[in-house]
């Protein structure tokens, strides 16, 4: 049973002893008693369910109890939440090639996957080629480089990945 279920059962207990003429509510009647202390059992189970929502921010995931809440307390069901919108891209990744932009990716392996598609596609006999990335293309402005081991030697190919973050909103105070 849930926490509404509980009230509701309450509550018919409760009507059961009241309507029954074996009613004293003085204790005289057994049976009646057994009604009155079960109905406190469920009322006390539905009490410990709703005081368990009482932090709870209703959401998309909860809606359905906090509905049921209010349809055995008689309320007006309140409007579902409009789910949460997904964050806005707060940064993205710059492929580049030297000075030349190859391209704005939403996620580092876009990126990374057009530079070396690039390097492959320029290079003059792609076979045995070894590309390796150096640095942390995590940190905004810090250039992620790829290089290219021919002959057990590294050497640099000008191709780069860098994060640049994104503002999701004008700052007036920022042109200050």
């Amino acid at each position: 049973m849930n926490g509404p279920e509980h009230y509701r059962e309450a509550e018919t207990l409760l009507a059961d002893a009241d309507s029954s003429k074996l009613t004293t509510y003085e204790g005289d009647n057994p049976e009646a008693d057994r009604t009155i202390a079960t109905a406190q059992v469920h009322a006390t189970l539905a009490l410990a369910a709703a005081t368990a929502l009482l932090d709870e921010t209703p959401r998309s995931d909860s809606f359905a109890a906090y509905r049921a809440w209010q349809e055995v307390a008689g309320a007006e069901p309140a409007a579902q939440p409009e789910p949460e919108a997904a964050p806005a891209v707060t940064s993205v990744f710059k492929a580049a090639w030297g000075m030349t932009p190859l391209g704005t990716y939403t996620n580092l392996s876009a990126a990374q996957t057009h530079c070396l598609a690039d390097a492959t596609n320029n290079s003059k006999d792609p076979e045995g080629l070894s590309f390796e990335w150096f640095g942390d293309a995590h940190e905004p402005g810090d250039p992620c480089e790829l290089l290219l081991t021919v002959d057990g030697k590294q050497e640099t190919t000008d191709y780069t990945v860098t994060r640049v973050e994104v503002d999701t909103e004008y700052d007036p105070e920022a042109d200050a």
